[in-house]
């Protein structure tokens, strides 16, 4: 099974209002996007699509028939538009909130029906470089990822090794006076859209258990040295992924954390999705 991946941009500006409300009650859900004045954002769309290679071309889809599709189904509806007065399913209907969930939805919907079953994989949708929603046409379940940068500095030291072996396994960064990062935690909630926000999870509480709970713990830290994690435990990205699914895990519920990637540095990144994946 082949995976192919075409990525395209569009510009749209749209605001996050349920009728009804009052504008503080908006604003509590949606903070700043509840601006009824709209804000905007420069869109990036990623499809991805699957399958075997046609024996006689060699190739997945034809790219030119896979751009011809989002210039008609995704461009004229998204590109330079106010999402809530100009999208024809969100101008029909101002409860369906235009947020990242919903309109990767959109766009699913409208290419699947273009494309042979079971073409189409996935759908990601960046509304910025650290904030996108991956959808697979699972019914309404969502994946929401946002992205956070801190600081800190470690010791690569196994207290389970000889100092000769800490050295040889370790190198450079086992230099005693530590060294650091500019880590990126990517944070990814899994579940099913609220048809009234148009939201997989309460985005201002995933910023407030980011804060609470990784900033303030290892945000300009020495983690060997001021830590209660790491003073037993050698501070390796593998063992600092899974430490920071169980600091999140349990206070971000009841949303559903499907995955934590931490990016140690450009050229790597390490994964965790909990003990039972």
């Amino acid at each position: 099974m082949y995976y192919l991946t075409r990525q395209t941009a569009f510009e749209a500006s749209h605001f996050n209002r349920i009728p009804g409300l009052s504008d503080a009650e908006n604003f509590q859900l949606f903070g700043a996007a509840a601006n009824p004045n709209s804000h905007g954002h420069n869109y990036v769309l990623e499809v991805m699509v699957k399958g075997h290679l046609d024996t006689h071309d060699g190739m997945v889809i034809n790219l030119t028939d896979l751009d011809a599709l989002l210039k008609t189904e995704v461009q004229p509806h998204y590109d330079h538009k106010l999402l809530n007065k100009q999208h024809p399913v969100f101008a029909k209907n101002p409860r369906l909130q235009p947020t990242c969930e919903n309109i990767a939805i959109d766009i699913w919907q409208r290419l699947a029906s273009s494309l042979p079953n079971g073409l189409l994989h996935r759908v990601r949708l960046y509304e910025s470089s650290t904030h996108f929603a991956d959808y697979y046409g699972e019914d309404i379940m969502v994946y929401l990822t946002k992205a956070y940068e801190f600081s800190a500095a470690h010791r690569l030291h196994s207290q389970q090794l000889s100092d000769k072996e800490n050295l040889e396994i370790f190198g450079k960064c086992n230099n005693p006076a530590g060294h650091g990062h500019n880590y990126v935690l990517e944070v990814t909630i899994k579940g099913t859209v609220d048809p009234k926000t148009g939201l997989v999870t309460d985005l201002n509480l995933l910023d407030e258990v980011v804060e609470k709970e990784v900033f303030s713990r290892f945000d300009y830290k020495h983690l060997n040295l001021d830590t209660s994690e790491f003073e037993t435990v050698n501070p390796t990205s593998e063992n600092f992924v899974k430490v920071l699914w169980d600091v999140l895990e349990p206070n971000l519920q009841p949303a559903l954390l499907h995955r934590v990637r931490l990016r140690e540095t450009p050229k790597n990144h390490f994964d965790y999705y909990g003990e039972d994946a």
